[in-house]
């Protein structure tokens, strides 16, 4: 029986968590590199700062083309030229929203003191790079649904070792470097990517910025990003919280929800995606069946391998801490962080089991689901913070607070799966 689950756990999966962890583990030696380099300082909190607008800006381009995936692969299995032609159309209309957003930011700053003099240099020259993260969002999600499942990762990876490298080799003066080589890497990895969808998928390229049949993909594209806004909520919310105990206490959330978010990542992400691909064709097939046997074997797999690397992380992380920072943590320092490790772990616990479902909700197209499910989290969310607030409760039970709002969300997701179900049968 033990041999029997070590086969069944050990497949090909596998290979794409051991990526996702190279990519992860890079991108952490890339961060703590950058600490070591330039200090927790004022060039820290500019690249951190960019890096936090270009996302947030990058939601408006997101919201054309996100919900893209079920529609591509209907349109594949019926029409190749006619997923070809939206896959077109999405990455030219993505480039012209990016330069208009651009030139926007250009002639806000113009006229605005928004930003500090160092900042809007670090960012005149980083803002170039929305354009091809965006590109490399949107050629991950095609190539992820044609199988190309390695190069979800390896992008990352080359993008991140070259950053890591970077930062070995400037000079402390030399900080605008990494704007320019995260843009350079960056581009670097798209033409690969377009090599992969050009050549390798033969896809026609269409020299076209909209068409009638792409009102539905606009449409619930902008509906799962408002979703998104939603749920991000809880960044700002625990942000809020946490700076009420004091300097530092909200450093102490991030390192160890940075432990706990890593495991997530490896374990999850790469079982997730070979997951909805396939969901994408079982459903475009309509072999609905088969997605109650695939749910079994995510949550099966993702469960006992989450668990397992919580345990372990758990036991080692005060020698983790000790390794990557030395003596900048206290002995009360590292029980924190262990602390609020463990309930972080027990809320992406929660969304391991969630995330099957919530993504079936996306390839069923019950989008306005989706945000209501989302709204819900965020209501509920604030209402525990003015709990939190009432009662002068400690961050400890608002996060417990936050495990009940993420376990409304594995409800909610549940149930509209269900109800999918039924109104098929």
């Amino acid at each position: 029986m033990v041999i029997a689950l070590i086969k069944k756990l050990l497949n090909k999966n596998l290979q794409y968590n051991l990526l996702s962890l190279i990519n992860v583990f890079i991108g952490f030696l890339f961060i703590i590199m950058l600490g070591r380099k330039f200090g927790a300082g004022n060039q820290t909190d500019i690249y951190f700062l960019s890096i936090t607008i270009i996302a947030y800006l990058g939601y408006f381009i997101q919201s054309i083309w996100e919900a893209m995936s079920p529609y591509y692969i209907e349109l594949k299995v019926k029409d190749k030229k006619k997923s070809d032609e939206l896959y077109s159309i999405l990455l030219n209309d993505l480039i012209l929203i990016s330069l208009l957003i651009i030139s926007l930011y250009f002639g806000i700053t113009y006229f605005f003191k928004l930003l500090s003099n160092e900042t809007k240099q670090f960012l005149d020259i980083f803002i170039f790079y929305i354009i091809f993260q965006n590109i490399l969002l949107l050629n991950k999600t095609v190539l992820n649904l044609e199988h190309f499942y390695a190069s979800f990762y390896l992008v990352d990876i080359f993008v991140y070792t070259l950053l890591f490298v970077t930062v070995i080799l400037i000079n402390t003066d030399e900080f605008y470097f990494i704007a320019y080589t995260t843009i350079f890497a960056t581009l670097l990895a798209n033409v690969w990517q377009f090599y992969l969808i050009f050549k390798k998928l033969n896809i026609d390229y269409s020299f076209k910025f909209y068409d009638d049949s792409l009102k539905e993909v606009y449409k619930n594209s902008f509906k799962l990003k408002i979703g998104s806004l939603f749920y991000g909520s809880k960044d700002i919310i625990i942000a809020s919280v946490f700076t009420n105990f004091g300097s530092g206490t909200y450093s102490l959330y991030s390192y160890a929800n940075k432990f706990a978010g890593v495991i997530l990542q490896v374990i999850n992400a790469p079982i997730i995606n070979i997951f909805a691909t396939k969901a994408n064709y079982h459903v475009a097939n309509g072999k609905y069946d088969l997605l109650k046997k695939d749910i079994k074997k995510v949550l099966f797999q993702t469960t006992i391998l989450f668990i397992g690397s919580a345990i372990i992380t758990y036991a080692i992380l005060p020698f983790i801490l000790s390794f990557l920072f030395g003596n900048k943590f206290s002995h009360e320092d590292i029980l924190t962080i262990k602390n609020i490790f463990l309930i972080m772990v027990i809320f992406y616990f929660v969304i391991i089991l969630e995330r099957p479902f919530a993504t079936l909700i996306n390839i069923f197209k019950l989008f306005n689901f989706g945000i209501l499910i989302n709204t819900v989290f965020g209501i509920m969310l604030f209402i525990a913070y003015l709990v939190f607030k009432y009662f002068n409760l400690n961050y400890i039970n608002f996060l417990f607070l936050m495990i009940f709002a993420q376990i409304s969300n594995l409800s909610f997701a549940y149930i509209g799966y269900k109800y999918f179900f039924k109104e098929k049968k």
